[in-house]
């Protein structure tokens, strides 16, 4: 297939070597310095999934230099508030056959590349594994809690289609799986990181600390609550159905695995960079408004996420 890989960070860019590894025709686009020594140097990939070193693959910091075609698959790994301005920088690459899959975090970024494209080119992706650029050309594959799991929305492209990428994705060593319920799952993962990601930036602790003190944890249950209520008013199946057994399940068997890791938002807040908080608890009081349904501590955290990135970090925590 010919590919391109839109965001070609960590997780693009371990996508895309995978997929080049395994013969694909792949084109990356990310920031410079990634892209330049890439090109020169080739992929450097390491971790779970073992070493490897990439080349031939097609580099550019734009897509304004990109060879006048169309591609079979776009992978779309920018960071969410990205997605609008992404979208119409691959316009002139994108054909009827082309699909466009959404690999990124957090609610919304389906619904945006659907009013550009409509939902028959458009894939859910949920992602849930981990990766780092350690160094320019260089990516670590850190963790992996399930396969990605790849789903068309109502009116979206036919499994047929689908069980194209997946079988390519997990040819190429990319664990990957198809399913029928990609928004179950999607808001199954953003209820995990609206719980834990903007308290763990804002207090700065671990995941663990967060489920050790009352406090934090009933501001979590509010979270929770106000997400479930959401979500069963938009309809969106979730598994368990109650925010009550939800949470037991969080506590016995989500939050344990990873209760000595810090959210990468801290990370953000820290460098001065800004956060995906409106794909995540921003989302959910943004679809909770739009329902009549009031969402104030999602609201209230969204806020206070946005205070502290206008905010300088404190020298000595860097």
């Amino acid at each position: 297939m010919n590919i391109l890989i839109m965001g070609a960070g960590a997780l693009g860019s371990v996508a895309g070597g995978f997929l080049a590894n395994k013969g694909h025709h792949v084109s990356l686009i990310g920031r410079r310095l990634h892209m330049d020594t890439v090109a020169s140097q080739g992929l450097q990939i390491r971790g779970i999934w073992g070493e490897h070193r990439v080349e031939g693959m097609h580099v550019l910091s734009k897509p304004e230099v990109l060879p006048s075609l169309s591609f079979d698959l776009v992978l779309m790994a920018v960071k969410s508030y990205d997605t609008a301005t992404a979208a119409d920088l691959i316009a002139p690459y994108v054909s009827d056959n082309t699909l466009i899959c959404s690999y990124q975090n957090g609610l919304g970024n389906a619904e945006v590349l659907a009013q550009k494209f409509g939902w028959n080119r458009v894939i859910g992706a949920r992602v849930i594994f981990g990766a780092r650029v350690y160094e320019p050309g260089a990516v670590e594959v850190t963790v992996m809690a399930a396969p990605t799991a790849l789903g068309a929305y109502p009116g979206g492209p036919s499994e047929e289609r689908i069980a194209v990428i997946v079988k390519a994705m997990a040819d190429a060593g990319l664990p990957t799986v198809m399913t029928d319920e990609i928004r179950t799952l999607l808001w199954e993962k953003v209820a995990y990181n609206c719980a834990l990601n903007p308290l763990s930036a804002l207090l700065d602790v671990p995941y663990g600390a967060l489920a050790e003190s009352s406090y934090t944890r009933t501001v979590m249950a509010e979270v929770i609550e106000e997400l479930y209520a959401t979500a069963h008013r938009l309809r969106v199946p979730l598994k368990p159905d109650c925010s009550d057994a939800w949470l037991d399940h969080f506590y016995q068997n989500l939050l344990p695995p990873t209760a000595a890791h810090y959210a990468s938002m801290r990370e953000d807040l820290l460098r001065g960079r800004r956060t995906e908080i409106d794909a995540l608890n921003g989302a959910i009081a943004r679809f909770g408004n739009e329902q009549g349904i009031s969402c104030p501590t999602n609201a209230l955290l969204t806020a206070l996420v946005h205070a502290r990135e206008k905010t300088p970090a404190c020298p000595s925590s860097l």
